[in-house]
């Protein structure tokens, strides 16, 4: 049940981390030359009909030195308005670093609430 909660808790995260770097890649816009005598006018950039494909961030992927815990400056990578207050309040057993459970209930936390 842990692994459940953690899995769908890590997979939330994606729901949460937006990156424009990512959305700028996965759009493509086409020109054509036009060999009128008239100025050519630049085609209008398209937007994409569906929203790029979200990044699905893991435990191991915040974790960037691979010590078993994630502190505020991996966090921060991907969480950019994370406030040191905001982390010191997920780190309920106050390490100084988030566990995989702190991490999840972290992620929970940051959720919208739902409206019915």
């Amino acid at each position: 049940m842990k692994r459940i909660l953690a899995a769908s808790a890590l997979v939330a995260i994606a729901a949460f981390a937006t990156f424009p770097a990512v959305a700028a890649t996965t759009t493509t816009t086409t020109t054509k030359t036009v060999t009128a005598k008239a100025p050519a006018k630049p085609a209008p950039a398209k937007v994409a009909a569906t929203p790029a494909k979200p990044v699905v961030l893991t435990f191991k992927l915040i974790d960037a030195n691979h010590d078993g815990k994630i502190s505020f400056e991996e966090l921060k990578k991907y969480f950019p308005k994370l406030t040191k207050a905001e982390f010191a309040k997920a780190d309920t057993d106050k390490s100084g670093f988030l566990n995989k459970a702190e991490l999840a209930a972290f992620v929970k936390s940051q959720q919208p609430a739902k409206t019915k």
